[in-house]
């Protein structure tokens, strides 16, 4: 019997270091904005503290947010191999806090064909780190917790809540939350990768 392994997508398949980028620089301009030294390491001290790096940064220092640009994700290189190689041992499945057309974004990235199973947060009306939305995808995935995998960048959004109800976990350290903490959380996760070409090492 096939196991399952569930996805986050953002830093985790996509790649988002453009779009912190251009926040960065956002913030760069406005007035009374330090630079980006202080920027960049304000950023990590949240993270690690398990703040929100963008959010919590640009408050401290007084700043203006900005939407996040969708427009700037890409995939990290290699993820249509790593999934074609995971998809003849496993089912592969989708849980992310996404905005509206999930679906569509993984079209256009061309790797909806290997997922059996999405779930978006916009699109259930539920976000991670609420178990609800696990409990939902292994519902429909017909799985129980123990045959499934949950791989993600974050610590309080995949890692906890998927082994609170009794799945693996693999912490991909990649994007901005690589600099969390991992003492602050009682769950730990099975597998720490610094990078998702990693997993196929241990999967």
């Amino acid at each position: 019997m096939k196991k399952w392994l569930f996805f986050d997508l953002g830093s985790t398949l996509l790649d988002e270091s453009d779009c912190t980028e251009y926040r960065i620089l956002d913030m760069l301009k406005q007035e009374n904005a330090p630079s980006r030294t202080a920027i960049v390491q304000k950023m990590k001290e949240c993270a690690f503290k398990g703040k929100m790096p963008y959010k919590d940064t640009a408050r401290e220092f007084g700043l203006e947010t900005i939407q996040w640009p969708t427009h700037l994700e890409k995939m990290y290189k290699g993820v249509p191999k790593i999934l074609e190689q995971l998809q003849n041992k496993y089912w592969l499945g989708i849980i992310a806090n996404q905005s509206e057309g999930t679906e569509e974004r993984l079209i256009k990235f061309g790797i909806r064909d290997y997922f059996k199973v999405i779930l978006s947060s916009a699109e259930e009306g539920v976000a991670k780190p609420d178990l609800e939305i696990y409990r939902r995808a292994l519902e429909r995935a017909e799985c129980i917790p123990e045959n499934a995998y949950m791989i993600g960048d974050r610590l309080d959004n995949d890692i906890e809540p998927a082994a609170k109800l009794g799945m693996s976990t693999i912490w991909v350290k990649q994007g901005t939350f690589a600099y969390t903490n991992l003492d602050m959380f009682c769950y730990k996760p099975d597998i720490i990768v610094e990078h998702i070409g990693e997993i196929l090492e241990y999967l």
